[in-house]
């Protein structure tokens, strides 16, 4: 005998979410799991960045090296003011990223900024807490990459005040004195975009050079050496084609000569190829970096 069925009871198949509601489900929750432990990470890199940011700008050896780097740019411009009224037809930043003065600072200059930052460390005995902590090794040596290459960046920040500061002088000459000054230092984009754009690129993977070396010792002397040996070896490397001419391989030297790349960038001619030369060595020499330190932290 057939009975009536019940309105009102559901089954198990009604009552049980849908397949598609709980795919959302938990497509929500790997998102939210994984926005949170990017927002996690990014968090921890930029403690270490700001740590490290903070030993360059709030210590006297940051601001010793910046006043050094500020003293010996205003001597170079000046010797490059004196040069052109002899010569014309290149700009003050041309003049002044391609001579030898400029890169016999320039080559130390890394060597200063990044000799003390896991050499020093390992020093002083700090080091041991910071690989022990919860943090990965990746977040430690981007940290203090990053805080190494800003203030880097730093120290070319007052060359951008050239131009505006000769504007200035030559406004008080005139009403000093009563003199129309003739030298002026031109604000022409395509020069000093083209001169700062290749101190960027060339800063990626020398600073990355010296952490490199930093990482490999815990004197600081021996890693300031280590990496201005390494410094003059890849300055002189595009100079081989000045010295044995032109052979086969010299477009390989042309192409990994810095020198070359500063000289055709502060002319405003921008290139791709140095872009993805030195990107392509800053992350590789900071992959090797990333070895070191992970070596050292498993020994331990």
């Amino acid at each position: 005998m057939a009975t009536e069925e019940n309105p009102h009871q559901t089954t198990a198949t009604d009552s049980s979410p849908s397949f598609a509601a709980r795919c959302r489900s938990c497509v929500r929750a790997a998102l939210g799991n994984t926005a949170g432990s990017a927002f996690s990470y990014l968090r921890t890199l930029r403690v270490i960045y700001g740590k490290e940011l903070k030993s360059f700008l709030c210590t006297p050896f940051g601001w010793v090296i910046l006043a050094c780097t500020m003293g010996l740019q205003g001597f170079w411009l000046q010797t490059v003011l004196q040069i052109m009224s002899n010569a014309t037809g290149d700009s003050v930043m041309y003049y002044m990223l391609n001579s030898v003065y400029f890169w016999f600072y320039f080559i130390f200059i890394f060597a200063l900024i990044t000799m003390r930052s896991f050499a020093e460390e390992e020093r002083m005995g700090t080091l041991e807490g910071l690989l022990t902590a919860p943090v990965t090794t990746t977040q430690i040596v981007l940290g203090k990459y990053l805080a190494a290459y800003t203030f880097y960046l730093i120290l070319w920040v007052p060359m951008m005040l050239y131009p505006w500061m000769s504007h200035l002088g030559n406004v008080y000459t005139s009403i000093k004195y009563g003199i129309t000054p003739e030298g002026v230092i031109e604000y022409r984009l395509s020069d000093w975009f083209g001169g700062f754009s290749i101190l960027a690129l060339t800063g990626l993977f020398f600073t990355a050079l010296g952490m490199a070396c930093s990482a490999m010792t815990r004197s600081q002397i021996i890693a300031g050496i280590l990496c201005s040996c390494m410094m003059i070896s890849y300055y002189f490397l595009g100079r081989f084609t000045e010295l044995w001419g032109e052979f086969p391989a010299a477009p390989i030297f042309h192409y990994l000569s810095c020198t070359e790349h500063v000289g055709d960038f502060s002319r405003g001619l921008v290139d791709t190829r140095p872009v993805v030369l030195y990107v392509t060595l800053a992350l590789l020499t900071l992959s090797v970096t990333r070895r070191i330190v992970d070596y050292r932290r498993w020994r331990r």
